[in-house]
């Protein structure tokens, strides 16, 4: 039993699914399968219950998988220690951020990133939930911010704070949207984030709460531009509250829609398995201190 095999073996387990193990460990699926196999000969049992919807963990792989997760972090932490052996070793940070989070935060967060460990250089990466989730899947990150519910296996989450949503329109078709509400919104042209992005799907469970179907939508990934365009009475959009709020107070022709608030839980995400990596913990522990969380994550 080698770590690539143990490495097939908890990726299949997440993932419930070995063509789609096989993509994210960038090897074929009969490749994936033989190492299967392989674990599954080693130990003397079936470690997968396999049908035609996937393959989900027997009794014998649910009792392996934690201690397999427990060898693979040992290995992420032995690996960086290694590489900070080298003559030129420099220390990077990579850090996915989403639009949601408060600029004061991230100011905050950056400071004191900066000033408890000069040595490292930062990266902070724009992109929304969806794909700071994949990014992180996909090893092209440490961590990362995540709106809403980070429902994959390999993910550990850690809850910072309800963020906040409102819905938008111009301040010219208040009245009308208000006096029929929530049929009204049918009327009006929706602007959204595009599919990847947690605010979009959450937009779309408002819908079908409201039994809606809009019959017009703008995909627009930049949230000033969002606000922008709502201002101009192009269509209305849900965006979050503080960002409203500052709209209006700079003189926006905006109006919130006070019934139709909304909030969705932000978290700060990395993979299972880089629980001991030593960069993972520094970023968990300074994204603690800045939102004020117990040490205890």
């Amino acid at each position: 039993m080698d770590l690539n095999q143990l490495k097939s073996f908890v990726t299949v387990a997440y993932h419930r699914n070995l063509t789609q193990a096989a993509e994210r460990l960038h090897l074929s699926q009969p490749a994936v399968s033989a190492q299967i196999k392989a674990i599954e000969n080693h130990v003397g049992t079936a470690l997968f219950h396999r049908n035609s919807s996937g393959m989900t963990l027997t009794r014998a792989g649910e009792i392996l998988l934690p201690e397999a997760e427990a060898l693979l972090q040992h290995k992420h932490k032995l690996d960086s220690f290694a590489e900070s052996l080298a003559e030129n070793y420099t220390q990077e940070a990579q850090l996915g951020l989403i639009h949601p989070v408060n600029s004061e935060r991230v100011t905050q967060l950056t400071r004191l990133l900066s000033n408890s460990a000069p040595d490292i250089h930062l990266h902070i990466q724009y992109g929304m939930s969806g794909e700071i989730l994949n990014r992180i899947l996909a090893g092209q990150i440490h961590s990362g911010f995540y709106l809403g519910n980070a429902n994959t296996r390999s993910i550990r989450s850690v809850f910072l704070e309800n963020i906040h949503y409102s819905l938008i329109c111009p301040q010219s078709e208040a009245a009308a949207i208000q006096s029929n509400l929530p049929r009204s919104l049918e009327n009006y042209t929706w602007i959204e984030m595009s599919g990847v992005s947690s605010s979009n799907k959450h937009v779309q469970q408002f819908w079908r709460s409201n039994r809606l179907s809009p019959k017009r939508q703008i995909i627009c990934d930049y949230p000033q531009t969002i606000i922008d365009l709502v201002s101009a009475g192009i269509g209305v959009a849900m965006v979050p509250s503080d960002k409203a709020e500052s709209a209006i107070a700079s003189g926006k022709p905006l109006n919130v829609i006070e019934q139709l608030r909304q909030t969705l839980p932000l978290h700060f995400i990395y993979l299972d398995e880089h629980e001991q990596n030593p960069t993972v913990q520094w970023l968990k522990q300074s994204v603690a201190a800045t939102w004020q969380l117990s040490s205890s994550i």
